[in-house]
């Protein structure tokens, strides 16, 4: 399952080839039932997952199906909604480094994870973040 976590992350970070709705319109029926609100709608595929960007209610969010079933859903959420464990361990470890960006991706059989984004002038990493709080370093690269 760390590779489907994986893969996911990489959804969130990497562009990949856009397809239009009706090329699924399986996924596509099935995502217009469970976020009949959601705007600015974005598909994409790779291999047998299909990746949906989209807001809802204001919230960035991402949901990921494969064979036609909802396996993921991330949305953005703000440092703060972190364990404060978490804050703290993140604050120790890279210090000095600014947060970009905070994921909550939660599977349907992982649970809830989270992904923080921070960089310096010259690296940027993502660190992985149990519910517990417990961080790891996810992906390190120069900047």
């Amino acid at each position: 399952m760390k590779k489907f976590i994986i893969a996911a992350i990489t959804f969130i970070t990497l562009a990949t080839t856009a397809f239009a709705a009706d090329n699924n319109s399986h996924v596509a029926s099935l995502f217009k039932a469970a976020y009949p609100n959601a705007t600015n709608v974005h598909y994409k595929s790779i291999g047998e997952v299909v990746s949906i960007s989209f807001v809802d209610n204001g919230n960035n969010m991402q949901a990921f199906y494969n064979e036609g079933e909802q396996i993921a859903i991330s949305r953005t959420i703000s440092l703060q909604q972190l364990p404060s464990r978490a804050i703290t361990a993140l604050q120790n470890r890279f210090n000095g480094y600014a947060t970009t960006e905070v994921i909550e991706l939660d599977h349907n059989i992982e649970g809830t994870s989270y992904y923080v984004s921070l960089e310096t002038s010259s690296q940027k990493v993502v660190a992985q973040v149990s519910v517990n709080g417990e961080v790891s370093l996810f992906k390190k690269s120069a900047k």
